[in-house]
C-alpha cells in the first residue's frame, strides 16, 4: 500500500473502505483522536453576509445578488464518446489484447466524467464561502424530480388509453436534471 500521507502520531485507525476505480483502487482510512478540539462557531445570518442559491438546469444556480453559476454539462460533453466506445468494444473479440486496451479507455473515461460532475459541486459552494459566512441552499428531492409522472389514462369506445404526457421530453429533463450532480451537496 502506498500512503499519501502518513498517519500522524496520537491517531487511531477507526475504519478503513477499500475503493475500487479504473486504475487501480484506494484505501480510505477515517482516523480518531482525542486531542483535536472541537470548536464551535455562531454566526448570525443577515443580508450582508448571508447568499442563497436556487439550483436549476439552464445554470447550474441562481444566487440571490444576481449572479448566476454556469451549468458545465459534464456528462452531455462527453455523451458521444461514452457512446461510441462500446459499440467498438463489441466488434473485438472478447479478451483479446485490442478488448482490454479499449476497456481501460471506456473505464477511465467513465471515471473522468464521474470525477468532475462529483468535483463540480463541492468547487462551487468553496468558492461561494469566499464571498460571504452563511450559505442557504433549498433542499430538493432529486428522486422526485427524476421520477416518472403516473400514466394518464382516458376511455375511448370501453377501451383505456394511455394519453401522451410528454414523458420523452421529461426523460431528456431528467438527464440534465442528474448531469448537474446537484444531488452531491448534501
Amino acid at each position: 500500500m502506498v500512503f499519501h500521507r502518513q498517519i500522524p502520531q496520537g491517531f487511531k485507525v477507526k475504519t478503513g473502505t477499500v475503493i475500487p476505480e479504473a486504475e487501480g483502487g484506494y484505501i480510505s482510512l477515517t482516523l480518531e483522536s482525542q486531542t483535536v478540539p472541537v470548536t464551535v462557531v455562531e454566526i448570525q445570518p443577515i443580508a450582508e453576509n448571508s447568499i442563497s442559491m436556487d439550483l436549476g438546469i439552464t445554470n447550474y444556480a441562481y444566487l440571490s445578488n444576481g449572479e448566476q453559476v454556469e451549468n458545465r454539462r459534464f456528462l452531455r460533453q462527453y455523451s458521444q464518446k461514452l457512446a461510441r466506445r462500446p459499440s467498438k468494444l463489441a466488434s473485438r473479440v472478447k479478451g483479446s489484447k485490442p478488448w482490454k486496451i479499449l476497456k481501460g479507455k471506456i473505464s477511465k473515461l467513465a471515471q473522468f466524467v464521474a470525477r468532475t460532475r462529483g468535483d463540480f459541486p463541492f468547487k462551487t459552494p468553496h468558492k461561494l464561502f469566499d464571498k460571504c459566512d452563511v450559505w442557504v441552499v433549498e433542499k430538493l428531492s432529486l428522486k422526485k424530480r427524476s421520477k416518472r409522472g403516473p400514466v394518464k389514462t382516458d376511455i375511448e369506445d370501453g377501451n383505456l388509453v394511455d394519453l401522451p404526457k410528454g414523458q420523452a421530453a421529461k426523460s431528456g429533463l431528467n438527464k440534465s436534471i442528474l448531469d448537474a450532480a446537484s444531488g452531491s451537496i448534501y
